[in-house]
């Protein structure tokens, strides 16, 4: 089926993205395989920054996998899903110990890898080593939606094994790596979420939801659900150094792996119990603003709590030149500190 393959590849021949960091000529699969993992929940311009400092600090698979966990969350800091950087590390360690370090080229070997699903590992093949390989991202996801007027949503089995079928038969079998570029860069660029730019679509004239005008319409939305909001309090204790506490986190759950401050339920009993068990000498000093920090399913309400924990022989951190990986409100805390001095 060439009504979108052939259109899409003059297209992109064009107009393609040709110059991101990861494309080098040849293809590096080890920076393909990075920049897919980052782009599975974050866009173009913000991966950018990340890829190329990730790539600085782990220039080969090799160092990735040398690297220490916490110096791995700590370069991907502020870029959300640390399961990714988690699953990162640990597939590089399985490649140096199963495949001498270099990076499997079937398809049943990547896709075992932590954190690979099917689509992640068939962009890595097709892009890498130009293997006939569907991928089926989200926004390929969208194109076909959007093209075919695919009704329902693809967190729907019977929607999900829809698209794959048409983006099977949509798949080329000539230029391919360029194909699955073209694809997600025209899903990025023209066809996007909001006001996609239909004047400019190579495919507009076998589109569905061009002709019937229902492009607003699909893919069709999840049905939604109110976000429930969750209430914590972060309790920042402070040395005599004017250091912090902090802990590593469980590898499971939120930020895991990460390290942050000591959290209880946000209320008095709760966080006098939790200063007493942590030093019975401590004191309360300041409540600092609470602010509300948002997850894909709930948000968060954070009430950080000042605490003077200056005789405690636990270790302290320096709030800042660490080398921890710390989340995006831990971060915020500690760079509002100096206005809240003891």
């Amino acid at each position: 089926m060439e009504a979108i393959s052939k259109p899409l590849l003059k297209w992109f021949d064009v107009f393609g993205r040709k110059n991101l960091p990861w494309q080098s000529t040849p293809k590096n699969p080890y920076h393909v395989w990075i920049s897919e993992v980052m782009l599975q929940q974050t866009q173009v311009l913000t991966v950018i920054g990340y890829f190329n400092n990730f790539i600085q600090n782990f220039p080969t698979l090799a160092t990735l996998a040398a690297a220490k966990e916490d110096t791995v969350l700590r370069q991907w800091a502020g870029l959300g899903y640390y399961a990714r950087a988690r699953n990162l590390h640990a597939s590089a360690k399985i490649i140096m110990a199963q495949y001498q370090g270099e990076f499997p080229r079937e398809f049943a070997q990547i896709i075992n890898l932590p954190g690979i699903g099917k689509s992640s590992a068939a962009a890595i093949l097709s892009i890498s080593f130009n293997q006939n390989h569907t991928i089926l991202d989200g926004n390929v996801r969208r194109v076909l939606s959007r093209y075919h007027e695919v009704s329902g949503h693809y967190g729907q089995a019977k929607t999900l094994k829809r698209l794959w079928h048409l983006a099977e038969k949509h798949t080329p079998n000539q230029r391919i790596a360029d194909y699955t570029q073209a694809i997600m860069d025209f899903g990025a660029t023209l066809c996007t979420r909001q006001n996609p730019s239909c004047q400019h679509c190579p495919i507009a004239q076998g589109c569905q939801t061009k002709k019937h005008k229902t492009q607003a319409i699909f893919p069709n939305p999840k049905p939604k659900k109110p976000k429930p909001t969750k209430k914590i309090a972060m309790l920042i204790f402070i040395n005599e150094k004017n250091r912090v506490y902090l802990q590593k986190r469980p590898s499971k759950g939120i930020w895991g792996g990460l390290w942050s401050f000591v959290e209880c339920e946000n209320n008095k009993n709760s966080i006098s119990q939790a200063i007493t068990n942590f030093d019975k000498n401590a004191q309360k000093q300041k409540t600092l603003p609470a602010f509300k920090h948002s997850f894909t399913h709930y948000h968060l309400l954070i009430h950080p709590v000042l605490i003077d924990c200056k005789n405690s022989n636990k270790t302290f951190y320096p709030a800042s030149q660490h080398s921890l990986g710390l989340p995006a409100p831990v971060n915020k805390i500690i760079s509002q500190l100096n206005k809240f001095a003891l």
